[in-house]
């Protein structure tokens, strides 16, 4: 099974629902216009959906290993917002419908 369908509960499916939408509206109104603007926007995105505690708790919901599991890139965190950031990154690197800047590129180069 895909870990973005291990992870899955409905706060990852609606903020990765509105990270779809206001990434793209963002790249076509012009505020991405690289790889590095991309993942500052993402990186910026998900900082922003941790921000408060009852957000990180329903990001985590059925996601308790964030908690206290050692994380390849973030190491063991040392709070909820931690963990729930590391969740949602793992959600939205995993999910098969994630934009990327290789699917913006390619609209840039139709154009």
């Amino acid at each position: 099974m895909d870990l973005y369908l291990r992870l899955e509960n409905r706060e990852l499916r609606s903020l990765h629902k509105k990270f779809k939408e206001e990434v793209w509206l963002a790249f076509h109104q012009g505020e991405l216009s690289d790889q590095d603007e991309f993942y500052t926007y993402f990186h910026e995105y998900l900082d922003n959906a941790v921000i408060y505690n009852s957000d990180c708790e329903a990001i985590l919901n059925g996601n308790s290993e964030y908690h206290y599991e050692e994380h390849d890139l973030f190491s063991r965190p040392k709070n909820l917002a931690q963990a729930a950031y590391a969740c949602l990154h793992d959600y939205f690197m995993d999910h098969i419908d994630t934009p990327n800047w290789e699917q913006m590129e390619t609209v840039l180069n139709e154009k």
